[in-house]
């Protein structure tokens, strides 16, 4: 795959070229690493009270020593008091985990010794910092002049219930692999303040969410209700680094993560994700079913990739059938002319002009008459906020005929096109993909504000994040 610029021309003209690019995935979402990070910042943000720096106090005690003379036992103890700065997450292709890292703003270290029981537990000592049964010594800075620093990776995980029962993909700070970098403890090892912050990252529920899939059937619709997905980062040759969700609704889970586009988020035009709809979805479960609710004598088929097309498509089913017979001539020398038309014609995608009707006629009877149909059925965008909408905006069809009684067959097949057909495409509705993209993917304190949409085979609506 060659590289091209990350603009939404391109996206949508390789879209179109390679026609199913999700290479079985029901719906893939992209998602800027700056977006995801966005999310994450406002997390820190609300855990932090905006104050920009998380403070921490860890407190524990070692194991029961006695005391000179049999006078009684007592414990060592240990206090960490830390301020740390606001997290830098980063992402790395093909990977199911995120680095980062924390600057120690300032900090220190205390320690003391308590008179215990001989049968005191450390482990459930429950001390509070500066604990007053503790005999303490003097806190002990941290030697800022190294600039210290926590630094780890945390995998990310599937959790369940922490958004509407949804299922999420978390960050839990108590689940990673940390290590204290430039940083000294008198007496104290770094393994054993780690497990320390551990315990408080796990006790004070330190995690980040980055994004939520409801599995509920929240649009009615089999094709647009999540049940399962996969998480997966790419850096694209633009060096953009892009987070998936690869999602499968009523189909079959690929093996592979790959989609075949090179610039999943056209970012060059400032948009910072995408959501890609695979074009079985989008036939079978949009334009199909919103079609036939018409009521006409015809409706539409959904179809699977044929030779020369290697996307879903639909046509119409049955051909509608219309016949008729004219007379011209004088009164001694008249010609009858009959003629049988079946109009029926595929909807495929298109670039940028939403979806194409076509087809090429050859009549039957003893008027030879051979009509192109074509028509562009536009895809466009309104609202805003949770009433974001999609709709299809029918243009004006292009109907040609060559050879006899064509004025008559050109007259009967732009009827057809500009009502029967033209009303059952403007009753399409896109709510399914709305109600997909809005209350299905769920990002913590954002929704995705759509500004491009179209259908070059898979469906495609790219956008921006704005606060919900």
């Amino acid at each position: 795959m060659t590289a091209s610029p990350a603009t939404l021309s391109n996206l949508l003209q390789q879209m179109y070229q390679n026609k199913e690019v999700l290479q079985g995935w029901d719906a893939v979402m992209n998602l800027l690493e700056s977006s995801v990070n966005t999310f994450f910042m406002a997390q820190w943000n609300q855990q932090t009270g905006r104050t920009g720096r998380l403070s921490i106090a860890v407190i524990w005690c070692e194991g029961v020593l006695p005391l000179p003379h049999g006078q009684g036992y007592y414990t060592n103890v240990t206090q960490f008091n830390v301020e740390l700065g606001a997290p830098l997450f980063q992402f790395t292709s093909g990977r199911n985990e995120v680095t980062v890292r924390q600057d120690i703003l300032q900090g220190a270290s205390r320690l003391g010794t308590m008179v215990v029981p001989q049968n005191f537990n450390p482990a459930t000592a429950n001390l509070s910092p500066n604990d007053p049964h503790v005999e303490w010594a003097n806190p002990q800075p941290v030697d800022m002049s190294k600039h210290p620093y926590l630094s780890g990776t945390v995998a990310l995980q599937q959790v369940q219930g922490i958004v509407n029962n949804a299922q999420s993909l978390v960050l839990s700070f108590a689940q990673g692999a940390f290590t204290l970098n430039a940083l000294t403890i008198v007496g104290v090892d770094n393994a054993t303040l780690v497990n320390q912050l551990k315990n408080w990252f796990a006790t004070h529920q330190i995690r980040y969410v980055l994004a939520s899939i409801d599995f509920q059937s929240l649009a009615g619709s089999p094709g647009l209700t999540p049940r399962s997905f996969r998480f997966n980062v790419v850096t694209t040759n633009a060096g953009n680094t892009i987070v998936q969700l690869l999602i499968t609704t009523n189909g079959s889970t690929p093996s592979s993560n790959v989609i075949n586009v090179n610039e999943p988020i056209p970012t060059a035009d400032g948009l910072t994700c995408t959501l890609m709809i695979s074009s079985r979805v989008l036939y079978q479960d949009v334009l199909t079913h919103g079609f036939n609710n018409h009521g006409g004598g015809f409706s539409l088929i959904p179809l699977p990739p044929k030779n020369g097309y290697n996307a879903w498509y639909a046509t119409i089913n049955p051909q509608m059938h219309f016949q008729g017979s004219f007379s011209y001539g004088n009164c001694c020398n008249r010609h009858d002319v009959t003629y049988s038309v079946y109009l029926g014609g595929d909807y495929t995608g298109t670039a940028t002009e939403g979806f194409a009707l076509s087809q090429q006629i050859h009549t039957q009877g003893n008027a030879l008459v051979d009509i192109t149909v074509s028509a562009r059925y536009a895809v466009a965008l309104s609202g805003s906020g949770q009433g974001q909408s999609i709709r299809i905006v029918p243009g004006t069809p292009s109907v040609t005929v060559s050879g006899g009684a064509e004025g008559e067959m050109k007259s009967r097949l732009q009827d057809i096109l500009n009502n029967d057909i033209r009303n059952a495409m403007a009753g399409v509705s896109f709510s399914p993909v709305t109600y997909f993209a809005l209350k299905n993917l769920v990002f913590p304190g954002n929704l995705i504000s759509m500004s491009q949409v179209q259908v070059p085979a898979d469906l495609l609506i790219a956008g921006r994040f704005s606060p919900a």
